[in-house]
């Protein structure tokens, strides 16, 4: 691959909690060719998990059959750059509420501590700690979450 070739891929799923787990599967058969490897394929999958999810739950407000793209790019020879692409036609997170997301710290679950079970939020802790970049557009009533790893060689 040069460094002006791009791999990519792309799919449009109807949303439901099960959206997630079909795209991922998808792009698994994607990644095998492009030579990602497993341990990174899943760190990934759970940020795909999430952000869809995400868009079912709080974008669409759980109804069912409405769309989420994902799109995939593989950019680069040496140094490779993995780019991430989630969208939606739900109600929009602001750049503000993202950002407090992104900046929260992780709190362990304690048994004895009902509130520390709460899951609210905790999903872009994740994702942020996963990737080197997230980012949200909204553009003409789409919501594009836009996330990128670096890798090193067919990492």
């Amino acid at each position: 691959m040069t460094n002006s070739q791009i791999r990519r891929f792309g799919s449009t799923y109807l949303s439901s909690l099960e959206a997630s787990r079909d795209a991922c599967v998808e792009l698994n058969e994607f990644w095998q060719q492009t030579g990602i490897k497993d341990e990174l394929s899943a760190q990934v999958e759970l940020c795909i998990v999430e952000i869809m999810n995400n868009a079912f739950l709080h974008a669409y407000a759980e109804e069912e059959g409405r769309p989420i793209e994902l799109m995939c790019e593989i950019d680069g020879e040496i140094t490779q750059q993995l780019k991430l692409s989630i969208s939606d036609h739900g109600t929009a997170m602001s750049q503000k509420e993202l950002a407090m997301k992104l900046s929260r710290d992780f709190i362990e679950p304690d048994p004895a501590d009902d509130s520390t079970w709460t899951t609210s939020g905790r999903g872009f802790i994740i994702v942020s700690s996963l990737m080197d970049s997230v980012a949200l557009k909204i553009e003409d009533g789409k919501n594009t979450f836009v996330m990128t790893k670096e890798l090193v060689g067919s990492d």
